[in-house]
């Protein structure tokens, strides 16, 4: 017997390792007086307790140890059939290429700039992405999340064609099937917002999310057309939705400045009390980072933020993903709807593409909303993203991420190493960060559950 190749050992502390199975999400606590004597099992095949039988035994049966290689193909493969087929969880619609905005760190930056000519969304074509919408979704009809995102550019620079198409989505599923737990989302730095554009957003049942980096002098980086640090006009504007009791999530991006303002960014965010936030990995991109350690302090910060925030019930997206995967034993197999060919990004022209990072050179925009023959089934640039994901890559096979990562961004490991199949390695080392931190801190939770209970304290 041995260990199976998906299973991987992490020292805990306190004379704990724990073995981790990659491909099922599934971790068991053992001392390291047990894990040597497995050691010494696999090697000579003796057993010297009745304990330690009973150990391999359950071992055996929840697959952490095998007989043979076989046992772990049969294992992977049954792992594989549990894919399912690509199905559209989420639809950009890029309602203008325009922004009044220019951030510094901006990825889609480049891509709006050197964008066609059409940078904004007529009727016309909100129109005729609804019917695309609409089709795509009665074909596919299954219980998976459904979110139609609006973005830019900025969107609510055409604010009039989010209302026009939001109202032909109520005209047209009076008629037509149209899923009923359909969520809708904006993504706005937030200067454009009023109290007439908040209500019209409730109204349409729209959430809403603000790009804004919560501390003055992280947030400097987001400046307006002029130059002007956007800060307290947004701030005002967060101020709104709070007095017109609209929630709202804030999206942040971790920057080299942000990083060295830890604390009085999370003191900020508890100030403003957002609904969720999500913290943003810096994309690549021609400017070169100072911080050759950036993805793991990064990451410490992401994870830091998560232990403090989660004691209010306030709990980071990026991170949570994981957590939850982890938590419930399964596989996260996307950490980008596009990964898998989940994901439509509708440009202001009516061009369908995948990846909202190829907006600059239209790259996987081969159709058009006005094919009428068109399915993303079985159109070619969404049957080469569909196998992307770590459990069907070839260098992640031996990864102990392979079924808790979710790949990372394909556009990222594109952009630095020519194919969306290559590795994103910065998102490796945050996934990897993660993971050795939920285990241990899987660990510490049993622990403390254990003593609780001996004490007589509920938990």
């Amino acid at each position: 017997m041995q260990y199976s190749r998906y299973v991987h050992l992490f020292y805990v502390g306190n004379d704990v390792v724990a073995l981790y199975h990659a491909l099922l999400v599934r971790t068991v606590f053992i001392t390291y007086t047990e894990a040597q004597q497995l050691d010494f099992y696999f090697k000579t095949n003796d057993i010297d307790s009745d304990a330690i039988l009973e150990t391999i035994q359950y071992l055996y049966v929840n697959c952490y140890i095998v007989v043979n290689a076989d046992e772990d193909n049969k294992l992977y493969n049954k792992c594989i059939e549990l894919i399912s087929p690509p199905a559209i969880s989420n639809a950009y619609i890029v309602v203008t290429e325009n922004c009044n905005f220019n951030c510094k760190y901006c990825f889609i930056s480049n891509a709006v700039q050197h964008a066609g000519e059409t940078k904004v969304m007529t009727n016309e074509v909100a129109r005729q992405t609804v019917k695309l919408l609409q089709k795509t979704y009665e074909r596919q009809q299954t219980s998976y999340d459904k979110t139609i995102t609006f973005y830019g550019g900025e969107p609510l620079l055409n604010f009039d064609v989010i209302c026009f198409f939001m109202d032909e989505v109520n005209r047209i599923k009076e008629k037509y099937y149209w899923p009923s737990d359909m969520k809708y989302a904006l993504i706005t730095n937030g200067f454009l917002l009023t109290k007439d554009i908040l209500k019209a957003l409730q109204g349409y049942g729209i959430t809403l999310s603000i790009s804004y980096d919560v501390d003055k002098e992280s947030h400097a980086q987001r400046i307006d057309k002029n130059g002007n640090n956007s800060y307290e006009v947004v701030r005002e504007k967060i101020g709104l939705c709070h007095e017109m009791g609209i929630p709202f999530s804030l999206s942040i991006t971790i920057s080299e400045v942000l990083l060295s303002r830890k604390n009085e960014v999370l003191t900020e965010i508890l100030k403003l009390s957002p609904a969720t936030i999500v913290f943003n990995l810096l994309i690549p991109n021609t400017q070169r980072l100072k911080n050759e350690h950036y993805y793991e302090d990064a990451t410490d910060f992401m994870i830091q933020a998560f232990i403090r925030l989660r004691g209010i019930g306030l709990y980071e997206d990026r991170i949570m993903r994981k957590v939850r995967a982890f938590s419930e034993n399964k596989m996260h197999l996307y950490d980008c709807c596009a990964g898998g060919g989940n994901q439509y990004v509708i440009t202001p022209d009516g061009k369908i593409g995948i990846c909202h990072g190829y907006l600059n050179n239209r790259k996987y925009f081969s159709s058009s909303i006005y094919d009428v023959d068109f399915d993303f089934r079985t159109q070619v640039d969404y049957l080469y993203w569909k196998k992307r994901t770590p459990l069907l890559m070839k260098q992640c096979q031996e990864c102990e991420c392979l079924s808790i990562c979710g790949g990372g961004c394909p556009y990222a490991a594109d952009y630095m190493y020519g194919s969306i199949y290559e590795l994103d390695t910065r998102f490796c080392i945050h996934a990897k960060k993660v993971l050795d931190w939920m285990i241990k801190d899987l660990y510490y939770q049993v622990v403390n559950k254990r003593k609780n209970s001996l004490n007589g304290n509920s938990v």
